[in-house]
């Protein structure tokens, strides 16, 4: 009798794991599937390749150079770096300064012609962008640049007006080229 107590309770209690292991990886699946897709940067001279002009616009603004503004200390701190980055290839290189896919999103999957050559675009300009935006494609708004161009924590801070500013980035662009 004391035996098959023990094994009923050995069994209850593996059955109790299991379901709570089982219970475990659909609510880590279920926080995934929230999470959404993530997406790899490419680095802005994946970007060049189609929008060379953009590109060398880009070049001559502060976002070109935004890791170089900090000093040596201050690239140290995650709080600093996390504006004057981009993020991280896929084997862990970083990508300094405030290039394309800091406002963009990561490229990787967007980069792609059937993504981004107006050729392959369907009629509906609607449907191209949902379908960018399903890969990755950011088309940023003020709240995309006021996660840096903030008071708080920047000790250099000049006010930002986001409808003034928004065609500092894309010069070429903003000019309609």
């Amino acid at each position: 009798m004391r035996k098959l107590t023990i094994t009923l309770m050995l069994i209850g209690i593996a059955a109790l794991m299991i379901s709570v292991g089982v219970a475990g990886e659909e609510a880590k699946t279920e926080a995934k599937k929230e999470e959404g897709p993530k997406h790899e940067y490419v680095g802005a001279k994946k970007c060049k390749i189609c929008h060379k002009d953009v590109y060398n616009s880009w070049l001559k603004t502060s976002h070109a150079t935004a890791m170089d503004k900090l000093s040596a200390e201050e690239q140290k701190k995650p709080e600093c770096v996390g504006c004057h980055m981009t993020g991280h290839l896929a084997d862990g290189t970083m990508i300094p300064h405030v290039e394309c896919e800091a406002c963009h999103g990561p490229g990787k999957d967007y980069k792609s012609p059937k993504i981004m050559s107006k050729k392959k675009w369907p009629a509906d300009p609607e449907k191209h962008k949902k379908m960018a935006i399903e890969a990755g494609l950011i088309y940023p708004v003020e709240e995309d640049c006021t996660r840096c161009h903030r008071k708080e924590g920047n000790d250099n801070f000049k006010p930002f007006d986001f409808e003034k500013r928004k065609g500092e980035v894309h010069p070429v662009a903003a000019k309609g080229k």
